[in-house]
């Protein structure tokens, strides 16, 4: 596969992963605008439509490279040997497994936040969606980047997560999910 074709195939991707956020995902996760402010959607809506935006850009600029019959040369056909460029090149690294499993808990956080919210109003505590789903994706994101030490990993996770609940529930006043 050409570096072209996988920039082609990585762009669609953004591009249906952007189209996918705007159309279902965010308005199906916002919570309702509590009145004041800035609604919550906007900041994810701006940023999904500023990926759109750049991949359909990337995705035109490739189509009509291909489409003007503009030959490629080796170096934006190809990935480059890493001996060719002294050894030190970030081109033709990316892995997109280890990519998609970065993702993966990103992407399983908010329902997240929904599922452990719901178990946490039968328990009687509302803020249990919030700080377990925050401590539990914590956990596996260290573990992922590779934080295999228990104890500093539970210390982090868990003053991360009640620095910011304390700072948005009670600082800043914003409603949070799962609560």
């Amino acid at each position: 596969m050409t570096r072209v074709q996988r920039d082609t195939l990585g762009y669609l991707a953004i591009a249906a992963i952007s189209v996918v956020l705007l159309a279902w995902a965010i308005p199906a996760y916002t919570p309702p605008h509590p009145g004041y402010g800035a609604s919550p959607a906007l900041v994810p809506n701006v940023a999904a439509a500023v990926m759109l935006v750049m991949a359909i850009l990337a995705l035109l600029r490739n189509a009509l490279a291909r489409w003007g019959g503009k030959p490629l040369d080796a170096a934006e056909r190809d990935y480059p040997a890493a001996e060719a460029s002294g050894g030190f090149t970030q081109v033709g690294r990316v892995r997109l497994a280890r990519l998609l499993i970065l993702m993966l808990p990103c992407a399983l956080l908010v329902p997240a936040f929904a599922w452990l919210g719901a178990i946490g109003l039968e328990l009687g505590f509302a803020a249990f969606g919030y700080i377990a789903a925050a401590f539990v994706f914590l956990m596996v994101f260290q573990y992922i980047l590779g934080r295999r030490e228990p104890l500093p990993a539970v210390m982090l996770a868990t003053a991360m997560t009640l620095v910011m609940y304390v700072a948005m529930r009670y600082v800043f006043g914003v409603p949070l999910p799962g609560v």
